[in-house]
């Protein structure tokens, strides 16, 4: 990782920070225990609908099937920080108009205690703007856009959560916008896994994967009229891999993967985000097992009233102490 790493610092050195950063360390939080566990929770009715309107008391919480006390309970719109995480891969050029509109959109659907900052992956990821709430500056950075370039899909995500989300408290989200073909990352799947888990954030993949795939169908027809060998990327096999990273990630960080062939516009999936962020409930809970043992523990979520189905992340690694616990992590 010492190559990632250079990266990383070349990356964020020298980047603006908003000159109303005390947001960050004077407003909101939530209750003061170290150990607590935060959960965004979705609530729809059987016809899929946000349920507004419920109480702590409608909720339950178990941990590895242990009901849990929650702490904090908030109905209303909780401040989150979103990550856009923009592909700007040659293969997007086209798309790049639509691409800056939604996010454009998106960002000015948020509220004045909402933040937003922007990555963009090619060759390389890149900040292009750091945490702000203004809607100008996201205006100015999408306009700085250019696509070109492969798919470092991997290393974007793992500067989003080993960096940028690293010392972010409270509420988190990243949108990714992405084929979800990685051409030349430098880290794994497995690794972004366990980071996108530990950071808490959850994660919607705007995905144009299902595109990709008609493309590399046709493209493989020409390959072999040639008599050619097929490239690795346009095979079924690896796509298929890439489908189940993507839909992986979503459901483990208690997100989703929207496919842009579902909506009639890149604008209506970024509303959806907006508006399911709006719609949920942030609680918390101190965890009965008091034990750092780094291992995985389950989480469920429960309605008390008829017809609502309730969602969240499925689980999180405790504390480790290693001091405790040295055979190291399991799940």
């Amino acid at each position: 990782m010492l190559a990632l790493s250079l990266l990383l610092l070349g990356l964020f050195s020298g980047q603006p920070q908003e000159s109303n950063q005390t947001q960050q360390d004077e407003g909101f939080r939530i209750g003061v225990a170290v150990n607590q566990v935060f959960l965004s929770v979705n609530a729809r009715s059987s016809t899929g609908g946000f349920v507004s309107g419920l109480i702590q008391e409608d909720l339950q919480v178990y941990e590895n099937g242990v009901k849990q006390e929650i702490l904090n309970f908030y109905s209303e719109g909780v401040p989150v920080n979103v990550v856009l995480l923009i592909d700007i891969s040659g293969s997007t050029r086209d798309a790049q108009g639509e691409i800056q509109r939604a996010a454009l959109g998106f960002a000015r659907s948020l509220s004045d205690e909402d933040r937003v900052a922007i990555i963009t992956f090619n060759d390389a990821p890149r900040l292009i703007l750091n945490w702000t709430n203004d809607t100008e500056r996201v205006e100015l950075a999408l306009g700085s856009i250019y696509a070109k370039g492969s798919t470092v899909f991997n290393d974007a995500l793992y500067v989003t959560f080993d960096d940028l989300l690293a010392k972010v408290e409270g509420k988190t989200a990243v949108i990714a916008l992405t084929d979800g073909i990685d051409t030349n990352s430098m880290v794994e799947p497995e690794e972004i896994m366990d980071l996108a888990v530990r950071s808490e954030a959850m994660v919607y993949v705007v995905s144009k994967l299902e595109e990709y795939w008609a493309g590399a169908i046709a493209a493989r027809m020409a390959y072999q009229a040639r008599a050619q060998l097929v490239p690795r990327v346009l095979k079924d096999p690896f796509i298929i891999s890439a489908k189940r990273f993507l839909e992986r990630l979503a459901q483990q960080t208690g997100g989703a993967v929207l496919d842009t062939k579902a909506f009639s516009s890149l604008s209506d999936v970024y509303s959806q985000v907006a508006e399911e962020l709006k719609n949920q409930y942030y609680i918390s809970y101190i965890p009965s097992n008091i034990l750092k043992d780094g291992k995985w523990r389950d989480i469920e979520v429960r309605a008390r009233r008829s017809g609502v189905v309730v969602s969240t992340r499925p689980g999180y690694y405790a504390p480790l102490d290693s001091s405790d616990s040295p055979g190291g992590l399991t799940k």
